[in-house]
């Protein structure tokens, strides 16, 4: 068989691959379709990891196409998205881009995905980000009233939990929606990449060797515009856009731009306790995930230091790096 008909044979496979896993959901009523958000992605990573991008966009196309037929309309963003992360992440193994850019290229790109998809399907189906803020709002608060009930008349419990019903804002809970939404998908990024280059190792693809984290410069702009975003972010809760759409989208903008800088504050973090406490894996492990949410605000400011000041290269020469070529990579 020659090398043409191999790579469209391939595609037909890993085509059909991801029709019988759309229609296995359907026909199961989305049972598992919290699980094939994983694994949606990997015949798509198979394929373009062998052929490269230019022969994946016809198969993605053609695996969008058949989605039409045997998924619902809302499944059918969801397997677009999915495919089109395979399709970059394969991509990437293919050319041999350097690995801990891709990894954080696909986790970002997977937040985008996943809020940007609870944006569209929510107006698809006639409801807005707010009804869903309002229901998580009341459900707490009959949670809260029922913690009331129980706990008897106890004076420091009912301070609690009025202290409590007066947190409970709607902006309050917008944050805690798009955050976690945007966590879960920074999240799925890292299952995915992780899924993918196990498999790829079994069916004997060649996959680059990652390079540490700590070695990857982000390029400076980036944090400038996600100082912009996360001011934006903040003007959505100060004022509110009259165009529920408008308001989506700039507040996606916005916990995207937070979470980016959050992300390479936490790097910051691992980093400062290796050189100044330890360097046990496990304990450096567990104080960066501690202070993603014992102290946010400094996480955040550790984070435009790190991408946009000489923090990165100031941590990185006492951990005894080269880092004479940083300041060209950032320039990139």
């Amino acid at each position: 068989m020659d090398k043409k008909t191999l790579k469209i044979t391939y595609g037909a496979m890993i085509v059909a691959l991801f029709g019988v896993l759309l229609l296995i959901n359907r026909q199961t009523g989305g049972m598992f379709q919290g699980i094939l958000l994983y694994i949606l992605p990997i015949p798509m990573v198979a394929y373009g990891a062998r052929y490269g991008w230019k022969a994946s966009i016809a198969a993605w196309a053609a695996a969008t196409f058949i989605s039409i037929f045997v998924s619902t309309p809302t499944t059918i963003i969801y397997a677009a998205c999915e495919a089109f992360l395979g399709m970059v992440l394969g991509t990437c193994i293919y050319h041999k881009k350097d690995m801990t850019r891709s990894l954080l290229l696909i986790m970002f790109l997977c937040v985008i995905s996943e809020l940007f998809n609870a944006v569209i399907i929510t107006a698809l189906s006639g409801q807005s980000l707010s009804m869903y803020v309002k229901e998580m709002q009341e459900g707490m608060n009959q949670s809260m009233e029922l913690m009331s009930k129980y706990m008897g008349s106890d004076p420091r419990m009912e301070s609690q939990i009025s202290l409590m019903k007066s947190m409970m804002s709607d902006a309050f809970i917008a944050r805690i929606l798009l955050v976690s939404m945007a966590f879960g998908g920074a999240v799925q990024g890292f299952i995915i990449y992780e899924v993918s280059l196990l498999i790829l190792r079994r069916l004997h693809i060649a996959v680059p060797k990652p390079k540490p984290v700590a070695l990857y410069t982000p390029p400076s702009w980036t944090a400038y515009l996600g100082i912009v975003t996360f001011m934006l972010y903040n003007y959505t809760f100060a004022k509110p856009f009259e165009n529920e759409v408008v308001q989506s989208v700039a507040q996606v903008a916005g916990i995207v731009g937070v979470m980016y800088l959050m992300c390479f504050g936490v790097i910051a973090v691992t980093l400062l306790v290796q050189v100044y406490i330890t360097r046990v894996k496990l304990v450096v492990g567990i104080m960066g995930f501690l202070s993603l949410f014992m102290m946010p605000q400094l996480v955040l400011i550790l984070g435009i230091f790190y991408v946009a000041g000489q923090l990165h290269r100031f941590l990185l020469r006492k951990l005894g790096y080269e880092v004479q070529e940083l300041s060209d990579k950032r320039m990139g």
